[in-house]
């Protein structure tokens, strides 16, 4: 987010070609700080050499935040750190993600380590979440990769990005600037210290291509080979930052960064996050584009909510808040992808009853977030007569953005729009795991549309999937499950597989080797029958694109 008090700086600091470090303005009255990285391609891969410069406070006490874990990955990349500096030192923190650096008051000090991949076989899901370090490229955020002074998040510090010892093919890509050449290497910003820590960094065999939406500037850094062009590309993702932009009516981003990078897989696999001024896309490298509107516009929707919404203060527990940073964000991720003509009206209806069936039983913020969104939009719609709608909430939400962002602020935003009644139905869904019934007609789609409890199957693969996923082993079939039922067995080589999270009426498929050698298991991952709500359309009306 930037405010007033942050000043955009993307392409500030001049490169000096030929010189192995940057020279920075001096800014003595903030908190300053400086990153230089030196890439070193090894036949065990490629190492990334880092040093970090900021300067002892007044009594020589820092605390160092270490990049141990992050998105529920426990990290493993960061290695060799040390204390560079004369006359300082380093000595276990309070926990294992931080250390304590002694020296003297008000003096400079530098901090240097090294990265490495830290993990063994092909980039897939969740892998992204750690450093990605090639010989070809990296690509990473401040959260797994950057050792980092323990600050407020609000605190207001410059920090100055030294890449002048990257290859001279490479091209640089980060939130704070990009370059497709060995100028512009030299980046700082000034704003916010979670700005910085939510930066994104990529550099590498990128290809750059700078476009606008709305008139501001914006960049797209592609590598690997794609079933679309660069071109397609730019325009898919400037037609859906435009209407998340359109929709927030704020075009108020001085730059943009998209990154896109391959898995290394064929299909069905991709992943979306938002970061300062950016986001990345992984994508698997037989998939097209087009298909990740929803994804895409999850992902751009961010810098509204959670990004301009306010800061979580220091120590909240921020699972009381994560179904409303992913709820609305993917309830209008796919309303908006749907009213652009990007979704049918059944591909839209099928995404929401397949976040129905799975709402009563389910803890996943995305589930939970969406569907309380559903109730919120199609119950302040009802009591407002239509005069109001979730929309006034996520403005309200953000144009107090200068409150903390708590639970307690978003359930009082909410509930200045809902009945006594309906207040407490949220309260209770939101902190108790309360049921919710689905609007009786769907918010946008109107009355060709109906709800009713219906007996549904659960979704249930049969196996520890996600376990499965990361030893390519086939772990935890359930005897008598839908997976062991149709022939899953632990110990098979898992070389493949195709589902739709949460959609039991969809065939998954998966590709496995055993003594018996290769073969496709296909099955309906359906688990246990119970009632949910679900959405029909009315036979004797046609659902028209409004």
């Amino acid at each position: 987010m930037i405010d007033a008090a942050v000043c955009f700086a993307g392409f500030i600091g001049v490169a000096h070609a030929g010189l192995a470090q940057c020279r920075f303005p001096q800014t003595p009255n903030e908190q300053t700080i400086t990153y230089r990285f030196d890439p070193e391609v090894t036949p065990a891969g490629l190492v990334l050499h880092l040093t970090f410069l900021f300067r002892a406070g007044g009594d020589g006490t820092e605390t160092l935040v270490l990049p141990m874990q992050w998105a529920g990955e426990t990290l493993h990349a960061m290695t060799n750190l040390r204390v560079v500096s004369k006359g300082a030192s380093l000595e276990k923190g309070a926990d294992a993600d931080s250390m304590i650096v002694r020296a003297r008051p008000h003096r400079s000090v530098v901090i240097a380590y090294d990265l490495e991949k830290d993990w063994n076989g092909p980039l897939v899901n969740p892998l992204q979440f750690h450093p990605v370090l090639m010989p070809e490229y990296l690509e990473f955020t401040g959260s797994n990769a950057l050792v980092r002074l323990k600050l407020d998040d609000r605190a207001i510090e410059t920090a100055n990005f030294d890449w002048q010892a990257l290859p001279t093919a490479w091209a640089l890509a980060t939130s704070f600037g990009t370059s497709a050449s060995t100028a512009d290497r030299c980046q700082t910003y000034t704003g916010s210290w979670r700005e910085v820590n939510e930066g994104l960094y990529a550099a590498g065999d990128y290809r750059i291509h700078p476009f606008q939406i709305s008139g501001r500037p914006a960049f797209l850094a592609v590598r690997g080979t794609w079933t679309f062009s660069d071109e397609d590309a730019v325009k898919d993702v400037q037609k859906v930052i435009g209407m998340v932009r359109n929709f927030w009516h704020d075009d108020n981003f001085p730059y943009f960064l998209v990154t896109l990078s391959p898995y290394d897989r064929d299909h069905d696999s991709s992943d979306g996050s938002q970061f300062t001024n950016a986001f990345w896309m992984f994508v698997s490298r037989l998939d097209s584009i087009n298909g990740l509107f929803p994804t895409l516009a999850h992902e751009a929707f961010h810098a509204w909510d959670p990004g301009r919404m306010g800061m979580v203060p220091t120590g909240y527990n921020e699972d009381l808040i994560k179904w409303f940073r992913e709820g609305p964000t993917d309830y209008y991720a796919q309303l908006l992808t749907y009213e652009a003509g990007e979704l049918t009206a059944s591909e839209y209806v099928n995404s929401l009853n397949i976040a129905l069936r799975r709402f009563p039983t389910s803890d996943d913020e995305y589930v939970r977030g969406r569907i309380i969104s559903l109730w919120l939009d199609g119950t302040i719609r009802r009591e407002s007569r239509g005069q109001h709608s979730l929309d006034d909430v996520m403005f309200d939400m953000v144009r107090t953005g200068d409150q903390p962002y708590t639970l307690d602020r978003i359930l009082a935003t909410a509930g200045h729009y809902l009945s006594p009644e309906s207040d407490a139905l949220l309260q209770q869904a939101v902190t108790h795991h309360g049921d919710l019934p689905a609007p009786e007609h769907l918010p946008v789609l109107g009355d060709c549309m109906h709800a009713l409890l219906d007996n549904v199957s659960t979704f249930d693969l049969g196996f520890d999937f996600d376990r499965s996923r990361t030893t390519r082993m086939i772990t935890g079939v359930v005897e008598n499950g839908p997976a062991f039922n149709a022939g899953l067995r632990d110990g098979q080589s898992l070389l493949g597989n195709s589902f739709n999270k949460g959609d039991p009426e969809r065939i998954a498929k998966f590709k496995v080797h055993s003594g018996a050698g290769d073969q496709q298991i296909d099955y309906y991952p359906r688990g246990k029958t119970i009632q949910a709500w679900q959405y029909h359309m009315d036979k004797d009306k046609s659902c028209e694109l409004r």
